[in-house]
């Protein structure tokens, strides 16, 4: 694998994330493998921090499974408003409905087009979304 970035690098940028975020020690803690994930999503080329907007970009490894969509741009904020619409249908108790919610809200993307995500891809878009939950 070429890296785009060192280690360091990909650290200092998923941390600004997290600090603008304000994300707290523990949730951090009980996150790691989902850091660890982004960071070397971003040490790879695959994902990018837009330090001015506060927003992940993840260039998609696989883009014919999602309709040939190349790329999704994570907001850096989420709220109701953004959330209800794609919860629309949702039961409270569907986990994975919800989820997938979430990530069109993130992604700005209709939940038909994620359903198709490459598990690769997928794998980054829940590390994403696990700090949003």
């Amino acid at each position: 694998m070429n890296k785009a970035v060192t280690n360091e690098v990909a650290m200092a940028e998923v941390t600004a994330w997290l600090d603008k975020k304000k994300v707290y020690p523990s949730t951090r803690e009980t996150q790691k493998d989902s850091i660890d994930l982004l960071v070397e999503a971003i040490m790879a080329g695959d994902l990018t921090y837009d330090e001015d907007k506060n927003e992940f970009v993840h260039k998609l490894l696989f883009p014919d499974a999602v309709g040939g969509v190349t790329e999704f741009r994570y907001k850096a904020r989420l709220n109701d408003r953004m959330l209800i619409p794609h919860l629309q249908g949702v039961k409270s108790n569907d986990a994975d409905g919800r989820l997938l919610a979430h990530t069109a809200a993130l992604t700005s993307q209709p939940k038909e087009l994620l359903k198709g995500i490459d598990s690769a891809d997928k794998k980054i878009m829940m590390s994403i979304a696990v700090f949003f939950l």
